[in-house]
């Protein structure tokens, strides 16, 4: 139904006025070869009876609904495959994926440009099969319903056929084809793994602004604070796209700083005024607007709150004391104000039988190395 749907809606419009002169009305041409059983393209003319506004924002928000409500390719960050796939998982909640090495492939609709830390790119999923098959996959797919006036075809690690050989196959699918090799309107690309072979049609890139917030490009910088690519993963990780995220152990921002781009409600605590001041001129820097932050006792925590999502204080650069002490503290008191925390802990604690002892339980942990003396570990709780 949706692939009619999206033949029916390869929409022209245009904007005119009815028979009364004064209320603007769209013409739409609709080609809908797809729909035709002889195979004929049928222009469908229509004059509604709506104001154009009406009509726009309508087939934008459909067009917007079949763009994306399909399954899609999610070429993941190597930087941490496990997190990146979670951090999807969450989001989505899909009823089926596939995994493949660097790939998910799952149903979505949803625009996570913005919102991903830990991928790299989007992709429309075509079709699979093993690699030796696909001359014959490529013959037999109709390229011409993707074609927009030029394309490219790239491929990733394939061992049988050169991106020149796989390119010249679709190339002769096409009528009167102009290759762009350079952001081409048709973007086609041939993912190559465990013997596979993986077509698809680009969809976008997912934004790496958050490259630009690295610790040492803020206001005030602190040499632990997270990498913003981190940070989103573990925003995402809580399955939220709105409310409040908690952080009780901010520091200088950089948990909050995520947070906030993706327009959550923030809190942040600390009790360090110096870090607070840091995190506010930070968030402020990034045109952060709407936040609270409060020196305050993260083994007092009252008020309730959507997620909390922190990475505990530790070592000599922390304030905290003794770190088992406080951690069993604030797992304790934390319970009482969420059922949803992501938090990471240094590899040099019990992690496992501090939560044990608390009402939190293990849904999910990833590693992070730092360096020799550092690994994270990050920990989804319920």
């Amino acid at each position: 139904m949706a692939r009619d749907l999206r033949a029916l809606f390869a929409v022209l419009t245009t904007v005119t006025y009815n028979s009364c002169g004064n209320i603007p009305v769209l013409a739409v041409t609709a080609t809908a070869a797809k729909l035709n059983p002889a195979g004929r393209n049928t222009s469908i003319n229509f004059e509604p009876k709506l104001p154009a506004i009406i009509i726009i924002m309508n087939i934008f928000i459909f067009k917007a609904f079949v763009l994306f409500h399909m399954k899609q390719i999610f070429y993941l960050s190597k930087q941490n495959i496990e997190l990146a796939k979670a951090e999807i998982l969450s989001l989505l909640k899909p009823k089926e994926y596939k995994e493949l090495e660097d790939l998910l492939m799952a149903e979505n609709d949803l625009m996570l440009k913005d919102r991903l830390g830990l991928t790299h790119s989007v992709y429309k999923f075509l079709f699979r099969c093993k690699e030796p098959d696909l001359p014959k996959k490529i013959d037999e797919y109709d390229w011409q319903s993707l074609y927009k006036e030029n394309f490219s075809v790239r491929t990733d690690n394939s061992k049988k056929f050169s991106e020149r050989e796989v390119s010249t196959m679709v190339w002769k699918k096409l009528k009167n084809p102009k290759v762009k090799l350079r952001n081409a309107e048709t973007q086609i690309m041939f993912f190559f793994r465990d013997s596979e072979a993986i077509a698809s049609v680009f969809l976008y890139d997912i934004d790496k602004s958050q490259f630009k917030r690295k610790s040492h490009m803020r206001p005030e910088l602190h040499p632990t604070s997270l990498h913003p690519s981190i940070a989103k993963a573990c925003i995402n990780i809580t399955g939220l796209f709105k409310g409040t995220i908690l952080d009780p152990f901010c520091g200088s921002g950089g948990i909050l700083i995520e947070a906030g781009l993706m327009n959550f409600e923030i809190i942040g605590y600390d009790i360090d005024g110096k870090q607070l001041e840091r995190a506010e001129k930070n968030l402020k820097h990034y045109g952060i607007k709407k936040f609270h932050l409060e020196k305050k006792d993260a083994t007092l925590l009252k008020i309730k709150t959507n997620a909390i999502v922190t990475d505990l204080p530790y070592g000599k650069s922390s304030k905290a004391g003794n770190l088992e002490q406080l951690y069993e503290k604030f797992l304790f008191v934390s319970h009482n104000v969420t059922n949803n925390m992501v938090i990471i802990f240094p590899d040099f604690v019990d992690y496992k039988n501090l939560i044990k002892k608390s009402k939190w339980r293990i849904k999910d942990k990833f590693e992070i190395y730092i360096h020799k003396s550092l690994t994270r570990i990050i920990v989804k709780l319920i």
